[in-house]
């Protein structure tokens, strides 16, 4: 076996492109782990500054073996420890939101989970 990846390309300047979705396909194909699309709801708490504790619903849009990404109609800073629960508030686990990106009215908030697979959700 190769320490090479053959997913990364080794000289990027001379890479040969067939076009615009090459790039998002071979983006795509660079992540350790494939996304398994999942649409179900759950439920996320944190605490902010000052002991304010929030609580939003999101909408699961796929999931890895460990991460979650999901999108909510308002937005959770990068860094954040939040719990992560089912609908009916059975507990899933901790995790801690990589990113936060808005896309249209809501946004993409992709969560890091170590200790979760997708048999949880």
């Amino acid at each position: 076996m190769s320490l090479e990846s053959p997913l990364l390309p080794t000289d990027p300047v001379n890479r040969e492109s067939t076009g615009p979705s090459d790039d998002a396909e071979h983006g795509a194909s660079r992540r350790m782990y494939e996304r398994f699309p999942i649409d179900t709801q759950l439920q996320i708490c944190w605490e902010e500054s000052k002991g304010v504790r929030r609580q939003i619903r999101v909408r699961t849009v796929d999931a890895s073996k460990f991460g979650v990404q999901v999108e909510a109609q308002r937005s959770i800073p990068t860094g954040t420890l939040v719990n992560v629960f089912t609908a009916n508030f059975t507990p899933i686990g901790r995790a801690s939101v990589r990113h936060c990106t808005p896309k249209g009215m809501d946004y993409r908030i992709g969560l890091y989970m170590p200790d979760r697979f997708v048999d949880d959700l």
